[in-house]
């Protein structure tokens, strides 16, 4: 569409101004003159056509926007060579008249293939969008000063080369008026001159709005992809379409979010580690392994599967589950190393622990340490009300605290402890069904069971490797 319009607008153009600058194309006559335009631009339209696949879409798309401009402007000047050959051939026309052709096929080329080829950054552009990628920018690139400075010395050669022809041919037509006909020789100079003043004004208007566009799309992108990271999305890029200022930093953008991206891998990975490593230290207190905390929270990951939880909740799930008894390295030896069952007194001081966990792990900005600091708290609550720290009730209880209860009773009821043996599995799910609407959330107890081969594959796969553990 946009090449069809260049063209329709140079072919109204060379029509016109034919007649303006060579007195041997005024004596072919408008129409034979215009029907010989069009007849050329078919043929280069169809030429056009045939070199778009191979020359400019099958090129890397790092080099098809220079691409779009060489074939455009080759056109455009093979069109003024074709029709000068023509002329002198055909016509006898000198070689004057050749250049005056050439250098208006030049002039309309030119603004027309700039803004060809920005037409084809701008695809280039949305195609990287789409598919989230960009080639990386060499140290060399195409400045937007030395931009913006062939368009300015083009647009002013372009001008005054134009405007001399017409001055050269309008002052030996002057020369032969009489003195009554001179105010109508110098309205007709002044008309000239403004038709060559409006063609150049609008290629080069719609040659910056071109390239504004342009602009916009990099800003935007750019902008988009910056609130994306400050929103943790590491995995937005900057499309570099752009072979200049703006690509390079585009391409320091990029290069900026795959560090960042790095570094905040490294950074979780430490967080996360360091979480299960004080998981399982206060496991250790009172569990000889401290298995049951790599057990249950893959326990819960795979519960959280089961309601329909989103890849990322399960895992963080898995990564803060194993907190949920880090405030048991608040309570004394003497109780928690209890072997037999605890009472009175002790048993209030032991129920603390849940409080103490989440004190621990409260005032964190992560929202995996918020998740845990809600584990820790809720994990002992009951759905029936009866639970403990806040005697919190069905809905009451958040759904990760629902999650944890379940999967943590499970694993310590089938593993052995040095206070009592494992229990068999077939007791421990009557147990479940028995404690579903007190202890347990119904619905969670059945979705429990609908997978319970991934539980006891787990289990197997974490299993003790102890005297305690059972087979």
């Amino acid at each position: 569409m946009r090449i069809g319009l260049h063209y329709l607008f140079a072919v109204l153009v060379l029509s016109v101004y034919g007649g303006k600058v060579c007195p041997f194309i005024s004596s072919l006559g408008f129409q034979k003159w215009l029907v010989f335009l069009v007849g050329i631009f078919l043929l280069a339209a169809w030429i056009r056509a045939r070199g778009l696949e191979s020359f400019i879409e099958g090129a890397p798309v790092d080099i098809q926007t220079r691409n779009q401009f060489i074939l455009d402007f080759s056109l455009f000047i093979g069109m003024g060579v074709a029709v000068t050959v023509y002329n002198m051939g055909v016509n006898d026309f000198p070689v004057q008249s050749g250049l005056k052709i050439l250098t208006g096929y030049g002039a309309l080329g030119f603004f027309a293939s700039a803004d060809l080829a920005l037409e084809r950054q701008r695809k280039v552009h949305q195609a990287l969008a789409e598919a989230g990628r960009g080639p990386k920018l060499g140290d060399r690139y195409f400045p937007i000063t030395l931009k913006f400075t062939v368009v300015a010395v083009t647009t002013l050669l372009s001008m005054a080369v134009l405007l001399f022809l017409i001055l050269i041919r309008d002052l030996e037509w002057l020369k032969d008026l009489q003195a009554n006909q001179l105010a109508l020789g110098r309205w007709a100079v002044l008309s000239e001159m403004a038709f060559v003043g409006f063609v150049v004004l609008a290629e080069t208007l719609n040659l910056v709005a071109s390239f504004c566009r342009n602009l916009k799309l990099f800003f935007e992108a750019e902008n988009s992809t910056l609130m994306a990271v400050a929103d943790g999305d590491f995995d937005r890029r900057v499309p570099v379409a752009f072979n200049d200022e703006f690509g390079q930093m585009g391409a320091y953008t990029n290069t900026m979010i795959e560090l960042l991206k790095d570094r905040n891998l490294q950074l979780e990975k430490t967080r996360k580690e360091i979480l299960a490593r004080l998981g399982r230290a206060a496991e250790y207190r009172d569990n000889e392994t401290g298995l049951h905390v790599v057990r249950m929270s893959h326990f819960c990951a795979a519960l959280g599967r089961a309601i329909h939880l989103d890849g990322r909740e399960c895992d963080l799930i898995l990564q803060a589950s194993p907190m949920h008894d880090i405030g048991k390295i608040g309570i004394p030896d003497h109780i928690l190393l209890k072997p037999g069952k605890l009472v009175g007194e002790e048993w209030e001081q032991m129920k603390t622990h849940a409080a103490m966990g989440a004190a621990i792990l409260s005032g964190g900005n992560s929202e995996l340490l918020k998740l845990a600091e809600s584990i820790a708290l809720t994990h002992h609550e009951k759905w029936d009300g009866t639970g403990y720290p806040n005697g919190l009730k069905g809905e009451e209880i958040p759904q990760i605290g629902r999650i944890v209860a379940i999967c943590d009773v499970f694993d310590a009821l089938t593993s052995a402890r040095p206070y009592k043996p494992a229990w068999p599995l077939e007791k421990t799910l009557d147990f479940l069904e028995e404690q579903s609407g007190k202890h347990f959330q119904p619905e969670l107890v059945t979705r429990f069971k609908e997978v319970l081969p991934q539980i006891l594959s787990i289990r197997d796969r974490y299993q003790e490797q102890s005297s305690l553990a059972t087979a």
